[in-house]
């Protein structure tokens, strides 16, 4: 009886300690990428990336001024050193724009420009057509649960 007690114990004490050791890299965060560091390593897929805002313009498809609702925004990264032609993005599809107007961020580009951010999200790489040469990786945001401010520089 006692061996049967000592064993139900030991085995109990052996899965504590593998559930330990499982749950020890879940508090860990990823660490996030630099822009520099996808533009150098070529990173497609899902990543976290934490830059410095250069830029923002307003992509505006369709021309139509609707009120309470805005046009997506590519948000640009400042990647010093990169290659001529290498650009690391982040588009804010234009329903999370709109979420973000409806919360009071009345012009998301001033709102983001010079903003050190961290974006969540899979990171595709194009070319456009009549740039070959032109290397762009992006990541799209659909969510804002995708966007962190980390903080203004």
């Amino acid at each position: 009886m006692r061996s049967l007690i000592r064993q139900a114990v030991a085995l109990f004490l052996l899965a504590a300690g593998v559930a330990a050791v499982d749950g020890a890299g879940e508090d860990k965060k990823e660490q996030p990428l630099s822009p520099e560091t996808v533009l150098e390593k070529e990173i497609q897929g899902k990543a976290t990336v934490e830059f410095l805002v250069e830029g923002v313009t307003t992509l505006n498809i369709d021309s139509l001024y609707v009120p309470d609702v805005s046009h997506a925004q590519i948000i640009k990264a400042k990647v010093p050193g990169a290659r001529e032609g290498r650009e690391f993005w982040v588009v804010v599809s234009r329903e999370t724009a709109t979420r973000l107007l409806h919360l009071g961020v009345e012009d998301p580009a001033k709102h983001f420009r010079g903003k050190q951010m961290r974006v969540s999200g899979t990171i595709e790489r194009f070319s456009p057509t009549e740039e070959p040469a032109r290397m762009i990786y992006k990541i799209r945001v659909t969510d804002l649960a995708q966007l962190e401010h980390v903080k203004t520089p």
